[in-house]
């Protein structure tokens, strides 16, 4: 490692310590609970524990959810976010270019294809992509709650954290690109959290009617969904032990429950906002929502090592496609 490469680490860790610094005074001045803070913010608590502790980077919009609530200037802190955040994309693209191992023993391994035709995820391969993300004198980037929403044998894994721009206003209704159109066959009852869900994303192409032609092809909006055979439940799917690493608390009732259609719907949001951004930061830019559709059926590393939509992923996403033509506003 050259001096200067050693020198522009220490300059990022130094900017990840100081962020962290700043982020608990913050968090300090609100007075709010992590439970709270998660509440404001849609982060869920376990993350904003870390990111407190200096162990991840937390996504810009909660840097800015939490300056609201004290009346701070977030753009105060984009200097610094910005530091850290560098270190985080080094990271995903080294993380990226590292062939993992397959463990034929692991959770899901030799299932037969669930209902949309992929593989369930393995639990222990979201350990073996976190662990291989952390770099001496780094910070371990991981920015949004883990979610899973597939099907039998997927392997869907945290990755590194993405790092996305942000614009320093939260989108409205109005402007969120992909809302539902009017007669779109989407039940009324779950198009608010749907398009809250969207509109808590900052990258454009999570839409209200990106998710909601997923939740089409995962469940056909049924919120009481049970596969017992492949551990899957409700709108989304949620194998119960992924679902409990990534979830919010999206209708603020004090719990996070996979069959609570606005849990799982916002957490869904968070899972798809973290792969667009993980996608974009392999280098992937085109046809973006049919690989946010395939990296939500398999994983974000299958998407990145197929550069492009991995063969057991197309059917899910041809379908999913279908449903964003017909749910889109004009």
């Amino acid at each position: 490692m050259s001096e200067s490469t050693t020198g522009r680490d220490r300059g990022v860790a130094r900017a990840a310590e100081e962020l962290a610094e700043k982020l608990r005074e913050l968090r300090s001045q609100t007075k709010k609970s992590l439970k709270e803070l998660e509440r404001v913010t849609l982060v869920s608590d376990s993350s904003w524990s870390r990111y407190l502790a200096g162990r991840g980077l937390p996504p810009w919009a909660a840097v800015e959810a939490l300056c609201r609530e004290v009346g701070r200037e977030p753009g105060e802190l984009r200097e610094l976010w910005e530091a850290a955040r560098s270190g985080a994309d080094r990271a995903a693209a080294d993380e990226a270019a590292t062939p993992s191992e397959e463990e034929p023993d692991a959770p899901g391994a030799g299932r037969p294809p669930g209902p949309a035709g992929s593989e369930r995820r393995r639990v222990r391969g979201w350990l073996l992509a976190v662990s291989g993300l952390v770099l001496v004198g780094l910070l371990v980037a991981a920015l949004w709650p883990r979610a899973d929403g597939g099907t039998a044998g997927s392997d869907r894994t945290a990755g590194s954290a993405p790092a996305g721009a942000v614009p320093t206003t939260p989108r409205t209704p109005a402007a969120v690109p992909g809302a539902l159109r009017a007669g779109a066959a989407v039940p009324e009852q779950f198009r608010g959290p749907i398009e809250l869900a969207a509109r808590r994303c900052t990258e454009a192409e999570v839409t209200p009617a990106l998710l909601a032609a997923m939740l089409k092809v995962e469940s056909d909006f049924d919120p009481n969904l049970r596969d017992q055979q492949a551990d899957e439940y409700g709108i989304a799917r949620w194998t119960p032990a992924i679902f409990n690493a990534w979830a919010v608390d999206g209708d603020n009732d004090g719990r996070k429950d996979y069959m609570s259609p606005a849990d799982a719907i916002a957490t869904m949001g968070l899972y798809t906002c973290w792969l667009d951004q993980r996608i974009k930061q392999s280098g992937l830019h085109s046809n973006l929502p049919a690989l946010i559709a395939a990296g939500y059926r398999t994983s974000d590393k299958a998407v990145i090592q197929a550069g492009g939509l991995p063969v057991d992923a197309r059917a899910y996403a041809g379908e999913v496609l279908r449903h964003l033509a017909e749910y889109a506003a004009d």
